[in-house]
């Protein structure tokens, strides 16, 4: 070997430790950790030091380990990121190169056992010589701690489904939500052999208390209603607010006997309350009328159905006289 060749080696090996040095240091300062994982063990044959920020093991203690036993949960992102019991499958297309692009989230146990969630995006690694040249024998990716942008994302999804279920007016329970809880109640009392009962409460002219005092006087009207409903409940029992001035109660394991005690002890003090107007302090008083509905176990009713038949008995209340109680069956009206 000529002494041209041995210098051109020795500047080739201070080019390559050069460029390792520049990769080990351009990694340890990253906030992903790059890796090489190889199909056949399931481990990492390159993963940069900055895994030890995130999962707490150092680079050698994570090349012996399989990345699997670390894993708690897994979403895959083109799944719409449901979770999955079993990525076999998955895993199979992406060892025979029909997945150009593995990304996946997981949820995975440190060292100090946290439990933290982690962003992997990688692409196919081909083998460059050999007998498998051309093949899939790994892949390259990143691992990204993603676990404050999923905590919020989950706060802001409680949040949607808080706003989706809950009148913002009175803070009770939404049409919406009262639906989807009537029809579990139908289903449990069912199994439980139970009594359940309904009421529709509806403010008395409550469109003339808008038009008289305005729509900001109307809103304080309802508040107030719906706190007195709250006050008349337990709390297995859930109100909502069906409509502008309409409400409605779910009374678990409640018959038509007792609801029609709490359909009177909310009218009774709805009728009580009093509402200061303006700087006159000029007083005024609502009341409301209620229809009940119950259903027994053996009865085939779903939400509509009972919902239905406590509403005709409000339509009795309010066409017989307003501020009052009705648990009479419909009949043709005058």
């Amino acid at each position: 070997m000529s002494d041209e060749d041995t210098i051109s080696d020795a500047s080739e090996r201070l080019i390559l430790d050069s460029l390792k040095d520049e990769v080990a240091l351009l990694t340890s300062y990253s906030t992903d950790t790059i890796y090489r994982l190889r199909y056949d063990t399931m481990q990492y044959d390159y993963i940069s030091a900055s895994v030890e920020r995130l999962l707490g093991y150092t680079q050698a203690e994570i090349k012996q380990m399989s990345i699997r036993s670390l894993i708690l949960e897994t979403r895959i992102v083109s799944n719409a990121l449901k979770p999955v019991d079993s990525f076999d499958h998955l895993e199979e297309e992406r060892k025979s190169g029909h997945l150009h692009k593995w990304q996946a989230d997981y949820l995975m146990l440190t060292k100090d056992n946290r439990k933290i969630w982690v962003s992997d995006i990688s692409y196919p690694w081909f083998a460059t010589s050999g007998d498998k040249k051309g093949t899939i024998i790994g892949s390259v990716g990143s691992l990204r701690d993603i676990t404050e942008r999923v905590e919020a994302e989950t706060l802001a999804k409680e949040e949607i489904a808080r706003m989706a279920n809950t009148d913002m007016l009175t803070g009770l329970a939404s049409r919406r939500l009262f639906f989807i809880r009537l029809e579990d109640e139908l289903k449990r009392i069912k199994r439980n052999h139970e009594d359940l009962s309904v009421m529709l409460i509806d403010m008395d002219y409550f469109k003339n208390i808008n038009n008289n005092y305005g729509q900001q006087v109307g809103d304080k009207v309802l508040q107030a209603v719906a706190r007195i409903i709250t006050t008349c409940m337990r709390e297995t029992d859930t109100a909502a607010r069906v409509d502008g001035g309409s409400f409605a109660v779910i009374l678990p394991e409640t018959p038509a006997s007792g609801a029609f005690w709490v359909a009177e002890r909310i009218r009774s003090s709805v009728a009580k309350e009093t509402f200061a107007l303006g700087e006159e302090n000029h007083l005024f008083g609502c009341t409301v009328s209620i229809g009940i509905a119950s259903a027994q176990f053996d009865q085939n009713l779903d939400a509509n159905s009972l919902y239905k038949i406590a509403d005709q008995r409000l339509y009795i209340a309010k066409h017989t006289g307003r501020n009052q109680v009705s648990m009479d069956e419909l009949m043709e009206m005058h």
